[in-house]
């Protein structure tokens, strides 16, 4: 079976792993209600999920973590136990304005942040949008245009099959989420050449982002660091959770 960017298969290993305990809020952000949950105590470290996931697929990285940091879950707009809003059209920079939001809203002024897929989109977005917001920003499998996805021509297919299976409007979100991926981000290499914030930029060695695309993000963004782990597919976090964990730990306690 061929791999969809969209992490359908995912989903369903997420939906039926062990569940972070329940200790979540929601705050009103842009017209919907985004759902979170913080774990730990000292300097902020958001993380942030891929397309069609929620926050849940960091249920392997909370507890070492939150060790170390005040560990802030978001599900973003019509992921997880978040609302969403029909007729607005899904974009990056719809989400990153989000996600701007609700960081004021929680008084956090500036935050690490862990970003995965779409995650690893909207932490690069943010930081070159609001630089005063990010510390140190950790990405993993980002891409910058659709066209850094190997298998960019599944979303197409996608498009066309749920649009015409969509009679009865059931799967409205399903093809907003495809959108998403299928037209956006429309970034440059040059526009990642504004990041401040110290970078890591990761993958995995068979990820769904061509090699090229994540080199050529690294090679952007000035003195970033680059990790590319072995036996891992897109899903790092979740294939090489113990590696992930260390790198990355290691990364935001320099």
């Amino acid at each position: 079976m061929r791999k969809i960017f969209l992490l359908f298969a995912i989903i369903s290993l997420i939906a039926n792993a062990q569940k972070i305990h329940k200790n979540g809020k929601y705050i009103d952000v842009n017209g919907v209600k985004l759902y979170y949950e913080i774990y730990g105590e000292g300097e902020p470290l958001l993380m942030i999920h891929g397309n069609g996931g929620s926050f849940a697929c960091f249920e392997n990285q909370v507890p070492e973590f939150s060790k170390h940091f005040k560990v802030i879950l978001v599900d973003c707009r019509g992921r997880g136990n978040s609302t969403y809003k029909k007729g607005v059209e899904l974009t990056f920079d719809l989400q990153v304005d989000d996600i701007s939001l609700f960081l004021e809203k929680l008084n956090i002024p500036k935050t690490n942040v862990v970003g995965w897929s779409d995650g690893g989109i909207i932490g690069l977005m943010l930081a070159i949008k609001h630089p005063e917001k990010v510390t140190k920003l950790v990405t993993t499998g980002a891409n910058i245009f659709p066209q850094g996805v190997i298998h960019f021509d599944d979303m197409e297919k996608t498009a066309i099959d749920l649009e015409s299976k969509n009679t009865n409007h059931e799967n409205d979100l399903a093809i907003d989420l495809n959108n998403l991926d299928l037209n956006y981000p429309k970034l440059n290499y040059s526009n990642l050449n504004v990041i401040q914030s110290k970078t890591l930029i990761m993958a995995g060695d068979h990820d769904e982002i061509k090699s090229e695309h994540t080199l050529k993000i690294y090679e952007s963004i000035l003195n970033a660091q680059l990790a590319i782990l072995p036996n891992s597919s897109h899903s790092t976090l979740i294939d090489n959770p113990k590696l992930f964990n260390e790198i990355v730990l290691d990364f935001l306690l320099q």
